[in-house]
Parts: structure tokens; C-alpha cells; sequence
């Protein structure tokens, strides 16, 4: 066998081709070759700045067997406030993987972050250096491509690594608009980069948001002549409709499955618009919009802008959604109800059936009063098992999975109306996540009754919800831990601990048989950190984790070093933190002909 090396592809602007894609100079629709050098490496690196909307080009490899691939992108775009998004795809692969800086590195002025990006046979591959063209402008900055050599034993554990089920214990959730925002997807290869970014993961659950909920228009009628309120709304307001498509989703979910991944589609349970100046954009949704006469109403008899469940024709409509995302041949579909609240308030129905059932009136009573918590979850429940029963009808022929993404624990749980632990019990859900946020009524003002402490006077309530200081509904979230929280009567409700949460929650998969998974956030930690938070809920007995918004961190490669592997629960102990191996921080000496390892020529030192 032919002796292979550790190869460093540094001079990018004379090794990749076309020629004619690349120039010297800063051409917009061109490579930019800017030489550089460390006190390692000396070449080119290829950038295009914000607009730029280079061509793609390849770096012929001519290698053979399998290598270990690191990326080096530079910081240039860190200190400039731009995004550095470099696509890149290996002559096999049917979509581009998108790279960026990890958000939790903090870099040097004048630096390259190089990162682990993936194991490959290279033999007859070149590798697509792209740009995207659509989304956000952004900087792509990429200075080098370093493959070190596999041996044969290295090789045989990689495979056999990348063929284990026991370490699939991720749950990777993509916010789509999101996606739309970076990249502005619009043909089915753009699409499968949606997927293809989860490639050698411990991911098992992949699970993307249907956006066609928001099928507004602009308040102008003309996307032309509306003042938007940044560069990504307009891609999203003019590109949702052609190109975010059920057929588009039925086209991701089968190239999901092609890569071993389970797909679930999700929809935001309360996502009916948002305010100023968010407003009048491709948030709106046209049912909503329709149909004031079914939003939700507070105590005071103010409106909420926020649709009520306890009207048939809302839950008529949120059905027709989740038959729509089944029948495109995912595995699940997703109920996200860690975004948009209320869901029941106490709409003319509600009160209604409430006097009905209790004799009184529920307006007078706080919202955590045991009896309006269990009618407000009665309603939802009534919901969940509608569509338990919809998903069974449209899809005969398979069980299709029915996830619900909750708050952080049981209580803040059934405060919005949300009752996890009946669903699992009546079998109405598969899979539970466990999201932390808290969303409480706060009346620790004077509210009460003279005379009568237990029950609310309207008119001071009003006034208290005006002239309080604070929103009276208190709302947290992205965090490790909330600790317990004073209820109306000062009761502090919620776990104590991190141990007492996640009892409460593995207790619905042991005793129901729902698998659940925990959060954990924020998005961005460095790779020490999210080792820390996922040993702390395995050992604590969890067996699944969640990340939100995976879309975000899957492409910095730096941190996804680590969270990609968090599923090996049995291994995660002796991991390090990849620093100095899966990534590293390269000084610059000289970039574009000047020397920036000792006085920084910007701006006079």
C-alpha cells in the first residue's frame, strides 16, 4: 500500500478550479484569492464578502482511501459582525454541508478556526466549494483544507462506530424559518442540505417546522413596496410559498430515511402573529386574521391575540395542518407547545362551561386555581385526542408518531393547559420533550377582593395589568434550571432539583412507555460545557436529549465536535473537549500582503 501523508490544500486560489471563478481582486461575482500565512502555513484563502455571489469550485484531491477532513474558515467576518457560511460537498454527496464559526469560540483578531468537518473515502473525490447565493448576506472566508490519513484499524472503528443504534439518543429540531432566513432554499438539492448536515451524528429524531402556517400577505399587497424589517424577512416573505411545499417536505423526509434518520414534522401550537415591527409580514396567518370572534379573552374581557382552543373551528383547522405534515410520509408529527400562549383563557364557552360545572364564576379566580387548570387541560386533551384519532384515520396503514414538546416541568405544564402525563397515559403521545421555559400569572399585586382575599376584583386587576412594572405574565426560558416558583397563594411549585425533574418526566417513559427527551440550552456553550449538561441529565437517569434550534449549531463545527457525539452516554465520561483535535485557533502573521502579527494596520494599530 502506497505511503499517505497529512496534506495541507493552503494555496485554495491557485489549486481550485475553474481558474475564471477566482480573482485577485474583489470581484462580485468571483472568488476573492487573498494570501495569507501563520507560522505553519502559507497560501490563499478564497473570500466573498457580504453580497458576493461566487460560482462554485472544486478542489480536485486525486487521493486514495479514507482521511480525516479539517476545515480552516477565518475570524475576519467575526470582528465584522458577518456570518461565515462556506458550502462544501464531496463529489459523492448529494447536498452541501454549510460550515461557520462556533459562536462560543471567541477568537483572535486575526485568526483561522479550524475544525473536524468529517471522515471520508476519498478515493476519485474532488470537494464543491460554494457560496449561497440566497438568505442573509454573508462573508464565506475559507483558508485551508488539512486531510490526515485513516489507518485500517481507524477505519474499521469509524464504521463500526457510524453503524451503532444504541448511541442515537439526539432529538435535532430545525426552526425552517430559520433556514429560509441563512440560506434561501429553493430547488430539492438546496433541500437536502436540511438533512444532509446530520451526516455521522447520534441523531435519531430529525424534526423541521411546517412554516406554510404563515400563508399572510405584506399589508401593502406589494412585497416591492414594503419597508421590511431586515433582509431576511423579504427572502422568507417571497420564497415561502413557491418553494416551502408539502411536496418539498415529503421530498426531505424520503432523503432523510435514505440516511438512517426518523423525520417528524412540527407546528407551533399558538403561532398566530406577532407585534410590532415583526407584524404585517409572513408571520401573519390568514385564519387568524379571519377570525377575531375566536381568540382568546382574559378575565377583564380584554382580547388576546391568540387563537382559543375551546372553539371547534380552531381545532378544526390546527387538525387539517397536522393531516397535511402526515401525509408526507414522515414518522411523526410534532405538537410545539413552547411557542405561543394562551391557549385557553376564559373565552364566553369556557366561562360557560365552567359555571356549568362549578357554580361560579371562573373570571374571580386566578388562572393556577386546580379547577380552571383541569378544565383548560380538559379542553386541550379533548384536542389531542381529535388528532390522535385524525393521524390513525389519514395513515391506516402505519402507526404515525405524535410528539408533544412541553415546558420544563409537569406543573408549568398544565398552567398553560398542556397535561403531558394524561396524553401519555391514554397513549395518545409517542414522545414527550421537555423544554425549559416557564410561563406563570404573577398576581403579587393588589388584585384581591377587599374582604374577600381568594378572589380577583376586575377593575383592580385591570389596573394592576397597566400600571405593574413588570408584564404580569412572567415568561423564562434557555436556561439549565428553574428553581421553584410562588404560585398565587406563595406555594412554590416545580421541581427542587435537577433529579426531582427529571424523575417526574422519566416516570411518564417508565410507567407509559413515552420516550422523553430533556433540552439543553442555550444554544451555544463550548464543547466542555454541553459535555457537563448532557452527563448531568444521563446521570440524573435521563436517556434522551433534545436540542432546539439545531439549525444554529450544527454548523459550527467546533461545537458540533462534541454535541454531535453526545449520544454515546457510555463514552461521554472520558471524552475531552476536542480542543487542540477536533478544533483549534490558528494566529494570522499576514493577510492580503500585510503583516498583522504585531501592529494591527486597521484603523492605525
Amino acid at each position: 500500500m502506497e505511503k499517505r501523508k497529512e496534506i495541507i490544500f493552503s494555496d485554495l486560489g491557485a489549486l481550485c478550479t475553474p481558474a475564471a471563478n477566482i480573482s485577485s481582486t474583489r470581484e462580485r461575482f468571483k472568488w476573492n484569492a487573498v494570501p495569507y500565512e501563520t507560522k505553519d502555513v502559507t497560501g490563499s484563502m478564497l473570500v466573498s464578502m457580504f453580497d458576493g455571489r461566487p460560482e462554485t469550485v472544486t478542489l480536485p484531491l486525486q487521493l486514495s482511501g479514507w482521511y480525516r477532513i479539517y476545515v480552516a474558515l477565518g475570524t475576519y467576518s467575526r470582528w465584522m459582525d458577518q456570518p461565515n457560511y462556506v458550502g462544501l460537498k464531496l463529489t459523492s454527496d448529494e447536498a452541501v454541508m454549510h460550515l461557520s464559526l462556533s459562536p462560543s469560540q471567541t477568537p483572535k483578531f486575526h485568526s483561522m478556526e479550524e475544525s473536524f468537518w468529517r471522515c471520508a473515502d476519498l478515493t476519485g473525490q474532488s470537494i464543491e466549494i460554494s457560496k449561497h447565493h440566497g438568505g442573509n448576506p454573508a462573508a464565506a472566508m475559507l483558508g485551508w483544507i488539512r486531510v490526515v490519513p485513516m489507518s485500517d484499524e481507524e477505519v474499521a472503528a469509524h464504521l463500526a462506530d457510524r453503524a451503532r443504534t444504541d448511541t442515537k439518543r439526539l432529538y435535532a429540531t430545525n426552526d425552517m424559518h430559520g433556514m429560509f432566513c441563512m440560506y434561501g432554499l429553493e430547488d430539492k438539492e438546496q433541500w437536502r442540505t436540511v438533512v444532509q448536515e446530520y451526516v455521522d451524528s447520534d441523531v435519531e429524531w430529525f424534526s423541521m417546522e411546517n412554516i406554510t402556517f404563515f400563508d399572510g400577505e405584506v399589508s401593502t399587497g406589494n412585497v416591492d413596496n414594503f419597508a421590511f424589517y431586515s433582509h431576511s424577512d423579504r427572502t422568507v416573505q417571497t420564497k415561502l410559498k413557491p418553494f416551502f411545499t408539502m411536496e418539498m417536505l415529503s421530498h426531505v423526509a424520503d432523503y432523510g430515511h435514505r440516511l438512517g434518520l426518523k423525520i417528524c414534522e412540527s407546528i407551533r401550537m399558538g403561532a398566530w402573529g406577532l407585534e410590532f415591527p415583526d407584524d404585517q409580514m409572513y408571520f401573519a396567518n390568514v385564519f387568524a386574521v379571519e377570525h377575531p370572534e375566536l381568540r382568546c379573552i382574559d378575565r377583564d374581557g380584554l382580547p388576546i391575540d391568540a387563537l382559543s382552543y375551546i372553539y371547534p373551528e380552531v381545532q378544526d383547522y390546527m387538525l387539517d395542518q397536522f393531516t397535511n405534515m402526515a401525509r408526507t410520509g414522515c414518522d411523526a408529527v410534532e405538537m410545539i407547545c413552547n411557542r405561543g400562549v394562551p391557549y385557553v383563557l376564559f373565552e364566553p364557552p369556557f366561562v360557560e362551561l365552567f359555571q356549568a360545572r362549578y357554580g361560579e364564576d371562573p373570571r374571580y379566580l386566578p388562572l393556577d386555581d386546580e379547577r380552571i387548570t383541569a378544565l383548560r387541560c380538559e379542553v386541550m386533551t379533548g384536542f389531542v385526542r381529535r388528532l390522535r384519532a385524525r393521524l390513525d384515520e389519514v395513515c391506516p396503514d402505519r402507526k404515525i408518531g405524535l410528539h408533544a414538546r412541553v415546558l420544563f416541568s409537569l406543573w408549568d405544564c398544565r398552567h398553560i393547559g398542556i397535561d403531558p402525563e394524561t396524553w401519555a397515559r391514554e397513549g395518545l403521545i409517542t414522545a414527550v420533550i421537555s423544554y425549559p421555559q416557564r410561563i406563570r400569572e404573577v398576581l403579587d399585586g393588589d388584585v384581591w377582593q377587599d374582604g374577600d382575599p381568594s378572589r380577583i376584583d376586575l377593575e383592580k386587576y385591570t389596573r394592576y395589568a397597566r400600571e405593574r412594572e413588570d408584564n404580569l405574565i412572567y415568561r423564562m426560558q434557555d436556561v439549565n434550571f428553574l428553581p421553584p416558583m410562588a404560585d398565587s397563594r406563595g406555594v412554590p411549585r416545580g421541581p427542587a432539583t435537577q433529579q426531582e425533574r427529571v424523575d417526574e418526566f422519566m416516570r411518564l417513559e417508565k410507567e407509559h412507555g413515552v420516550t422523553v427527551y430533556l433540552e439543553i440550552m442555550p444554544r451555544h456553550m463550548t464543547t466542555e460545557e454541553y459535555r457537563s449538561r448532557a452527563l448531568e441529565l444521563y446521570n440524573c437517569g435521563c436517556g434522551h436529549i433534545s436540542l432546539w434550534d439545531t439549525y444554529s449549531r450544527v454548523r459550527g463545527r467546533a461545537e458540533w465536535s462534541m454535541m454531535r457525539r453526545l449520544g454515546h452516554r457510555e463514552e461521554l465520561p472520558d471524552f475531552d473537549s476536542g480542543e487542540g483535535t477536533l478544533y483549534r485557533q490558528v494566529r494570522l502573521l499576514r493577510i492580503g500582503g500585510k503583516d498583522v502579527g504585531r501592529y494591527k494596520p486597521a484603523w492605525g494599530g
